[in-house]
């Protein structure tokens, strides 16, 4: 039966026996909010599911204490992993409750919960703050494990706690535990089954990219480009469709890619790589200044910074006074 139908049939019979079809309401809506589609325009129903999960559970915590709580904490989860408009403190807010719910939990249903919170908590804030996320990706690494054996969806909740653990570790100052995370991570991935893989390509991108910025920290130039040929198609594609969502991963893996040709002394391929990177965030910043502009002036003082490692100087300072300009406006 299509999940639509389902829910329509289970909103009817909730009206009828609450006790008796609410939980299979609200489940099915957690469902319905986890279903992951490429395409942004399917954002607003997963909202809506998750909204109305949680109001539902609400109501059956409030109803009969005791008997709920996991759920309420799983419909939470999905209520904060959908990536809406909502602040970065709202999920957080709803990620400390999850957790308040499941935090002591032995048995297996509260301990994926635990573990989907703490990867969504580290999710949120490993952009902004790696040192508050390091630890809560550990631990949702961790919690996985305590779940063993995972299904597909659970291990590719893995792979994610691994994404966010090596980009931490990357960017707090670690390139050995970081390349070491993100070729898990990778092969993680390569053991889903195709289909799988598809469905999570934003997640898998993320881990190939990670783990090729990973490889060409350490120098390993022929084994970083090697490696990012798929996935640089895989972005070029995936953006013609969703070119918000998925340009400033290509431009980030376009860096480096330039860095790697730069590496291995290809100074023209590397130009050419940096200034289709400049490109993709030009045309961000266009379409969305308030988020992209000021990653248009990171864009641009780093194409500036490969410009003077390749004795650019003139291309360099042109690069540098467009950033500046941007930054004076």
């Amino acid at each position: 039966m299509l999940l639509a139908v389902r829910v329509t049939l289970l909103r009817q019979l909730s009206r009828i026996d609450l006790p008796r079809f609410g939980p299979r309401l609200a489940e099915v809506l957690v469902t319905r909010s986890q279903q992951v589609k490429i395409r942004r325009s399917f954002v607003s129903r997963r909202t809506a599911a998750a909204d109305e999960a949680v109001a539902l559970y609400r109501r059956l915590v409030q109803e009969r204490p005791g008997r709920h709580e996991v759920g309420l904490a799983r419909a939470l989860v999905a209520q904060g992993s959908v990536p809406d408009d909502r602040t970065v403190e709202s999920a957080l807010a709803q990620g400390r409750e999850a957790i308040g719910y499941v935090e002591n939990a032995t048995e297996r249903d509260g301990l994926v919960v635990l573990a989907a919170a703490q990867l969504m908590m580290a999710s949120q804030l490993h952009a902004d703050a790696p040192h508050d996320a390091l630890p809560l990706a550990e631990q949702a690494r961790k919690t996985w494990l305590r779940c063993a054996p995972l299904g597909a969806r659970e291990r590719t909740a893995l792979a994610r706690s691994l994404i966010v653990l090596g980009h931490c570790r990357a960017v707090l100052g670690e390139p050995a535990e970081a390349l070491a995370v993100r070729e898990e991570a990778v092969e993680l991935f390569r053991r889903l089954p195709a289909r799988t893989r598809l469905k999570y390509l934003p997640a898998r991108l993320d881990a190939v990219t990670g783990l090729v910025d990973s490889l060409a920290a350490h120098r390993r130039w022929a084994e970083a480009l090697a490696l990012s040929t798929g996935a640089r198609g895989d972005l070029t594609f995936a953006s013609r469709f969703e070119p918000l969502r998925f340009r400033p991963a290509l431009g980030t893996l376009l860096f480096v890619i330039a860095r790697c040709h730069a590496g291995l002394g290809e100074s023209e391929t590397a130009v050419t790589a940096a200034e289709e990177a400049v490109g993709h965030y030009r045309w961000l910043a266009e379409h969305d200044p308030a988020r992209y502009q000021r990653r248009l002036v990171v864009a641009l003082r780093t194409f500036a910074g490969i410009l003077k490692d390749l004795g650019r100087y003139e291309k360099a300072a042109w690069a540098v006074g467009e950033a500046e300009a941007i930054e004076g406006r």
